[in-house]
């Protein structure tokens, strides 16, 4: 059974099976103490969240954030303590509680009222937010009754992936839900749970959180300025600082890891490894879910294509979710997959269980096709990667890339650049394997290594490189066609001719 500690500031108890279930502050250029109703103090410093026991059977909560934002929380009873010295007042906010996304993909926190709908305390509620809310008759409950037949603790209510969780404290008279006696079960929202003469209504009270574009044109490593892009940093902005189980989903190359990293490196995770399994890999070459459910230190797990894995595997995944909301692992868990498992798990070809699990916030990453205007900033970015120096283009020169499809996203429009800047180099034999390959490729000498070209010399053979693919694109798409080519890039057909003998393209002889 949970241990319970008294609070020094309020006659109340709180519970914390996980430290991490409460660090209630996000960014406040603050040191001191603050008094919560259910815990007995937030200390913000900024860096990292620890829980720790105080003394006269209190419990203190160290908040160690980040520089810049505020302390999450609505509550009036939420108050600094006499000793709290701010360089910027302590600011409340509602973004408190369970992060989650709608079918429509709109953000939420999620809050359940729990409201008395028959017995002596009819019409009495209390708003469920984040850890567990208390229901007896003993005044140091969330929830007071005055039903004789409810024990001093009875049950606990708590919010979780599937649900709503109810737990019977070890109450004489038992808690049901119909006529079914409850031990420890996961119920919907509108279910009623029934102790003594008393009758719970567990109903919703999401808060949808308005999310408007990001005036930034990154997150961490992660570029775009177009409203897709801009939309999806401010969601990330949102979601990072939480604990919340996150699903990338989008096609191959939109840089679904490299946004998990950047999630990653900005949340209280970030000074702790970071884990990844791919199911897209032979099961001998990644770890094991049951070595990763075994850790005890705290860190960030990456489950790279959850959608390929097997029904055994989507069961071994569930159970280490589960780990996680029980507080047994300390981890942050953000998988990927190229479908919407929702969908999946809804029409039966994805484990049902686990989708609320690992889909707690689905993010949605566009398409390169979707946001073409961030294609002269994605690449400038690749091309000072390459050559070490910012490439003076014109604007004119993004047309013809403007216009191509890319199947492949973002990790095509890469590869594109490196093609375009490669120089010579001396042959290098690396071995077949794909795996050795990679590994070969990784101590590669420094004099095998290209050379980037001066800048001048790089931004002449990329716009030469994006011509050159325009017209090689079109002519495969058109079979050929003269006629049709030359509308297409508006040329007059010798002009066609000349330009498809110029890049070594079949064309008619007159």
């Amino acid at each position: 059974m949970q241990k319970y500690w008294r609070s020094r500031d309020a006659n109340l108890w709180m519970a914390f099976p996980r430290c991490r279930r409460y660090a209630w502050a996000r960014t406040a250029s603050v040191e001191g103490w603050a008094s919560h109703r259910r815990f007995s103090c937030l200390r913000v410093r900024g860096g990292e969240s620890a829980l720790n026991r105080g003394g006269d059977g209190g419990c203190d909560v160290k908040v160690i954030p980040q520089e810049g934002a505020e302390l999450l929380d609505s509550d009036p009873q939420v108050k600094a303590a006499g000793r709290v010295r701010a360089t910027n007042p302590l600011r409340f906010a509602p973004l408190t509680g369970i992060l989650s996304t709608d079918a429509t993909g709109n953000l939420l926190v999620r809050r359940v009222r729990v409201r008395v709908t028959s017995g002596p305390d009819r019409g009495r509620e209390a708003l469920l937010e984040a850890g567990t809310l208390l229901v007896g008759t003993h005044s140091d409950n969330d929830l007071i009754l005055r039903d004789p037949q409810v024990g001093k603790y009875h049950l606990e209510i708590a919010l979780v992936a599937g649900g709503i969780r109810v737990r019977d404290l070890g109450s004489d008279g038992g808690t049901y839900v119909g006529s079914t006696k409850v031990q420890h079960s996961v119920f919907p929202m509108g279910t009623e749970v029934s102790l003594g003469r008393s009758t719970l209504q567990l109903l919703s009270g999401d808060i949808p959180v308005p999310v408007t574009p990001s005036e930034r044109n990154s997150f961490g490593p992660v570029l775009g300025q177009s409203l897709g892009m801009r939309t999806l940093f401010a969601l990330l902005e949102r979601v990072a600082p939480s604990d919340a189980p996150i699903i990338l989903e989008g096609e191959s190359g939109t840089g679904r890891s490299l946004i998990a990293r950047a999630v990653h490196a900005s949340s209280r995770f970030a000074a702790s490894p970071m884990a990844s399994i791919d199911f897209r890999l032979p099961s001998h070459e990644r770890p094991t879910l049951s070595s990763l459910a075994q850790r005890t230190d705290t860190f960030t797990l990456l489950v790279d294509r959850i959608d390929k894995a097997t029904p055994a595997e989507q069961t071994a995944l569930l159970s280490l979710y589960e780990r996680r909301e029980e507080g047994v692992l300390d981890a942050r868990i953000i998988a990927t997959s190229n479908i919407d498992i929702r969908r999946e798990g809804a029409e039966g070809r994805f484990r049902k269980e686990l989708v609320p699990h690992a889909a707690a916030v689905r993010i949605v990453v566009p398409p390169l096709r979707a946001r073409a205007e961030d294609i002269p900033l994605l690449v400038r970015q690749f091309a000072r990667e390459v050559c070490g120096a910012e490439l003076d283009f014109e604007n004119h020169d993004f047309d013809r890339l403007l216009a191509r499809e890319y199947p492949g996203n973002v990790r095509e429009l890469r590869q594109l650049i490196g093609k375009a800047l490669q120089v010579d180099a001396p042959p290098l034999q690396l071995p077949k394997s794909g795996l050795a390959r990679a590994r070969a490729a990784l101590v590669m000498p420094l004099n095998a290594r290209p050379k980037p070209p001066p800048p001048k010399v790089a931004r002449d053979r990329l716009v030469e490189f994006f011509e050159r693919d325009h017209v090689e694109q079109t002519h495969k798409r058109l079979n050929g066609n003269i006629a049709e080519i030359g509308r297409a890039l508006g040329l007059p057909r010798r002009e066609v001719i000349k330009t498809l003998k110029r890049y070594g393209l079949a064309c008619p002889d007159r």
